[in-house]
């Protein structure tokens, strides 16, 4: 297969996670795998490069120049994204489109690809429009997920949750055309280890120590401040307690306040966005590992792919009672306790009750890790993509005749 794979994030600098995952996994497997990507963060030129993020597989990116001016910048390359579009396609025999985005690129690929007879497969991770403050620019967000959802060929799905939010913004007509394929975990990367002592000796964690650790972006609703804000009553229930962040952010400028205000340096540490490959090592010195995200629009439909990891490495979890994760990973059975940063003390008693427990801390990794090995690695998850993918093109060449 020659895939196409579009969106509107940088591909180089955005954290690991499956976009770049399933790209370089169908590379791994011998298909023909080009990105264009969008880096809003860059000089706005364009360039074409090989990358390997996960060092599974090597990818073609493609990404798309702009004028690099404030709101310029947008428009610019969303104006100059269909030339970028046509020559991969002209050049790399485009068979089949995954497509992640919406303003800069994804509403011109439904369009284009319609006109040429490639189908494209959405990937639906997010509230997409509810990401955006701004109700003027979530309400033109809104048109577009809505057009796309409604005239891409197939809608892919990570969680069944996510089928009633597609069919809020774009009508129950989609629900024919929509597939669920899980988040998938590499389970050979992410395993349990031992700890990392070249990470334990670099940043001055004792033996005696009790890590709780967050991997991820640091968005506004991540919850790690108010966290941060209630540090005394953890520590009071665990007196030996390090809190790890591992990621950055819009929260980053605020945890390094709250840390400064707080005289919180040395207990906790803000580690910056790492490389995929050391986030094991990383998750091999936690002793808990915690998703304090606000249950909100953004964030209740979702399964975040950190929670996978996280089982997959064996490490005890503190998650926040998303819908869908508590119902595929029951408390206690699946290597989860439940706490809604919502009730900062309730939370903070929990996370800090499991770090002061190590024999509850092993329970909960070895049976967290039992239910990711059933059903969520990724080799599997490549597998329902894969065949995704092929579908579309047979029914377009059924379609075409």
């Amino acid at each position: 297969m020659n895939v196409l794979i579009v969106h509107e994030v940088s591909y180089a600098k955005k954290v690991v996670y499956e976009y770049q995952e399933f790209a370089e996994r169908l590379a791994a497997r011998g298909h023909h795998v080009t990105v264009i990507d969008y880096d809003e963060d860059g000089d706005g030129a364009y360039r074409e490069q090989a990358i390997s993020r996960t060092g599974t597989g090597t990818v073609t990116v493609q990404t798309t120049p702009y004028l690099d001016l404030p709101i310029l910048k947008y428009l610019t390359g969303k104006w100059n994204y269909p030339s970028v579009l046509a020559k991969a396609i002209a050049q790399r025999r485009v068979d089949v489109v995954l497509l992640y985005s919406v303003f800069i690129n994804g509403t011109t690929t439904i369009r284009m690809c319609a006109e040429r007879g490639i189908p494209v497969v959405y990937r639906v991770l997010d509230a997409y429009h509810k990401l955006r403050q701004n109700p003027w620019i979530s309400a033109v967000l809104h048109r577009g997920e809505r057009a796309i959802y409604r005239r891409a060929d197939a809608i892919c799905l990570t969680n069944e949750k996510m089928e009633r939010y597609v069919s809020e913004v774009a009508g129950r007509s989609v629900h024919e055309r929509a597939i669920v394929i899980d988040h998938g975990v590499d389970t050979e990367i992410f395993r349990p280890r031992s700890r990392d002592e070249e990470l334990v000796a670099t940043y001055g964690i004792e033996a005696s120590d009790r890590v709780a650790l967050f991997v991820g972006t640091l968005y506004p609703f991540a919850g790690i401040d108010v966290l941060l804000k209630s540090f005394d009553r953890l520590h009071a229930a665990c007196s030996r307690v390090k809190v790890i962040v591992v990621g950055d952010g819009p929260l980053m400028p605020i945890l390094q306040r709250i840390i400064a205000e707080r005289d919180l340096a040395g207990r906790v540490i803000l580690t910056g966005v790492r490389p995929y490959a050391e986030v094991p090592r990383w998750l091999s010195i936690a002793d808990v590992a915690f998703n304090s995200f606000a249950i909100n629009d953004i964030t209740r439909d979702i399964i975040p792919i950190k929670m996978l990891q996280y089982l997959a490495a064996g490490r005890a979890v503190v998650c926040a009672p998303i819908p869908d994760v508590m119902r595929l990973f029951p408390e206690r059975t699946a290597g989860i306790r439940y706490a809604d940063i919502a009730d900062p003390g309730a939370f903070v008693d929990v996370l800090g009750r499991l770090l002061a427990d190590p024999e509850e801390c092993a329970r909960l990794a070895l049976a967290g890790r039992a239910a990711i090995e059933g059903r969520y690695s990724l080799s599997r998850t490549i597998d329902a993509l894969e065949s995704l993918l092929y579908r579309q093109i047979a029914s377009q060449a059924t379609r075409g005749r």
